[in-house]
């Protein structure tokens, strides 16, 4: 019995210590809102230590993950960033919001006709957006390394959540999105690299191609992979991109 006593009190202390590397990687919350609330998950760098500042990266699924159930919302997180190698290589937190079935990151209330977003941002995005503060705020962030990565109704989060924040994020990634291209001024400064495959028959093409115009007409430089004949299912395509994250951990913002 002694034995067992000792060894349940070692994995305790094990646990409770800080500088121990996690023993269930994702926490698993919700963030309440009034009579709102934002189920989340939240990865911790591997070997955390609350003497080091670490990078956070906000990533945003698609539709498809909208949900109540804190789960289905993992799947399309990058592996390079969540496997032995890539949480050696990154070490970061990792925030992955889950968007209720009734809501979205961004609304386009005329599209097709205009692609202009709301004046507000949608329940859901703003508490992402508080719940990616209070992070910040209570954990050791590098508030000049905040990222948001996201694919489909994510990648158009991830545009969207740039134009009401310009201040606050490093880099982006969005991938085979849709954009308000009339906010391309405030953020066409922040560091973008968005994927898009040709072919898609969810987004059309040419949305990116146009925010990345726009973005350039106001002499932004962001990088833009296409992806010939490919389709909308190109996010694992995406991540694999040589040096993509090599390229978003190195963004800083001044």
């Amino acid at each position: 019995m002694k034995i067992y006593l000792a060894i349940f009190i070692f994995l305790m202390m094990t646990y409770q210590g800080v500088e121990a590397q996690q023993i269930l990687p994702y926490a698993k919350n919700v963030y309440s809102t009034g009579k709102d609330s934002l189920p989340y998950r939240l990865l911790y760098p591997l070997r955390y230590s609350k003497h080091k500042r670490y990078p956070i990266v906000l990533f945003l699924h698609g539709a498809g993950q909208r949900g109540t159930d804190n789960e289905v919302q993992l799947t399309g997180v990058p592996k390079a960033l969540t496997d032995s190698s890539g949480r050696e290589k990154y070490p970061c937190f990792i925030l992955v919001p889950q968007c209720p079935k009734k809501d979205v990151w961004v609304k386009f209330p005329h599209f097709p006709e205009s692609l202009q977003t709301t004046t507000f941002p949608t329940l859901s995005a703003q508490a992402a957006l508080e719940q990616l503060d209070l992070l910040i705020s209570q954990l050791p962030v590098d508030r000049k390394r905040v990222y948001v990565i996201g694919y489909s109704m994510g990648g158009e989060g991830a545009f969207d959540f740039l134009t009401r924040r310009p201040d606050l994020f490093a880099a982006a990634i969005p991938i085979c999105s849709v954009a308000d291209t009339f906010r391309a001024s405030l953020i066409y400064q922040i560091p973008i690299w968005a994927f898009h495959g040709d072919q898609d028959d969810v987004n059309d093409v040419r949305y990116s191609r146009l925010m990345i115009d726009a973005l350039k007409k106001y002499k932004g430089s962001p990088i833009y992979t296409e992806y010939p004949g490919m389709k909308h299912n190109i996010w694992s395509k995406a991540y694999n991109e040589p040096g993509l994250f090599d390229w978003l951990f190195s963004q800083k913002r001044r």
